[in-house]
């Protein structure tokens, strides 16, 4: 047991410490933020994370592309809250923030 514990102590140390001096670790953190500032486009930074997330059935295809097609901007803006409340953690901030700057525009 004593042993085991000595691994894990081991391992938890290395891989705090490779990930405090990497600096693309910190690097990929600090990225969707700073592109927050810049206005956020529709077809190469939303859309990637809807297919992600609401493919096939929001897209051509889909049984629920006729209701509302996630390839439109406009589905997205007149369904914020359906779409915010799924999408989670950083994709949530850069969809809710492109929804700002069009309702702003």
């Amino acid at each position: 047991m004593k042993h085991l514990l000595t691994c894990c102590f081991i391992l938890l140390f290395v891989w705090l410490t490779s990930s405090i001096k990497n600096p693309s670790a910190t690097a990929a953190v600090e990225k969707p933020f700073t592109e927050l500032k810049d206005t956020i486009h529709f077809s190469s930074q939303i859309q990637p994370i809807l297919v992600k997330n609401c493919s096939p059935c929001h897209f051509t295809g889909g049984k629920m592309y006729e209701r509302m097609p996630f390839d439109k901007d406009t589905t997205i803006i007149n369904h914020e809250a359906g779409v915010l409340r799924r999408i989670k953690g950083e994709e949530n901030l850069i969809i809710k923030t492109f929804i700002q700057q069009t309702k702003n525009k």
